[in-house]
């Protein structure tokens, strides 16, 4: 298992967000590495859009580079990708890029999406040649959606039940070459058969201060905040080594400097805001 930068092995657990009741929501902590819909589409502004602009994660990049390029080069779908690690770390983001590198359209759905095999039918009939089918927290997928995407993912098939009980028959259906990127936080969850599946598996570890600062600059630049390098270098220790709370916090720091400053995130503005929202040295919360 991989630290958090800066972290010994023993687990903590941090208590959540509080409601005004006295009661508790996970959702509510600013140090929360999940997100969102709201957030992820801020998010989604703030995510590079080539592997070349990808901060952190060098191996896993040069691999997948690796990958896309060969089958650019061989003009043929790559292998699917599969990605793993905790939350926050840019699994989705890298999802985009696989698309983005092989100029081809992408499909996004989810595991809990997928329930029966009826709805993945209906997704992987509409696919077009090349096309990137992302699914997030693929783990979650139904048994019976698994056991077709198998067949998809292999011989590029899949069957289609019609009719009921003894008379029913299974007419197969022809689908175009495509490319599934799946995201897990729980990869042992995954069945092996569908691990087998996968061609590339990457496996995403948390990151070291000086790769968020380089993600909180280019953050600060979109945001259109000026931010001095020693504010961000407070925001990116504090951040437990995950993009997601590094541009939640630094979100925070600029309102901090909006409403309170003089608009400038500067390493003063980053302690007091940090403060208020209770994120202490090592970016525990209360």
């Amino acid at each position: 298992m991989s630290e958090r930068p800066g972290f010994h092995s023993e687990i903590v657990e941090a208590g959540p967000g509080e409601w005004s009741d006295g009661s508790y929501d996970a959702t509510a902590r600013v140090v929360d590495a999940g997100g969102s819909d709201d957030e992820k589409v801020v998010e989604a502004a703030l995510r590079p859009r080539r592997l070349s602009e990808f901060p952190g994660q060098p191996r896993v990049r040069e691999q997948l580079g690796l990958v896309l390029e060969a089958a650019k080069r061989r003009g043929s779908a790559p292998d699917h990708v599969l990605l793993s690690g905790p939350p926050g770390l840019g699994k989705t983001t890298l999802a985009m890029i696989v698309a983005a590198e092989l100029e081809q359209p992408i499909r996004v759905t989810s595991g809990p999406a997928i329930q029966h095999a009826g709805d993945l039918a209906s997704v992987l009939s509409s696919l077009m040649e090349g096309e990137v089918l992302f699914l997030d927290e693929i783990h979650r997928m139904s048994r019976t959606a698994e056991e077709m995407l198998y067949l998809a993912m292999e011989d590029f098939r899949v069957d289609i039940i019609v009719g009921k009980g003894p008379g029913a028959t299974a007419i197969p259906l022809e689908l175009p070459p495509f490319t599934v990127v799946g995201a897990t936080t729980r990869a042992g969850l995954l069945p092996a058969p569908l691990r087998d599946r996968f061609g590339f598996t990457g496996h995403l570890d948390y990151y070291d201060t000086a790769d968020l600062e380089l993600i909180l600059a280019r953050s600060a630049r979109l945001l259109e905040v000026p931010a001095t390098a020693d504010a961000l270098a407070e925001v990116a220790r504090r951040s437990r080594g995950t993009p997601r709370i590094a541009n939640r916090l630094l979100r925070r720091v600029r309102d901090w400097a909006q409403v309170h400053g003089s608009g400038s995130v500067d390493l003063a503005a980053a302690r007091e805001a940090l403060a208020l929202f209770d994120v202490d040295e090592v970016g525990l919360d209360r």
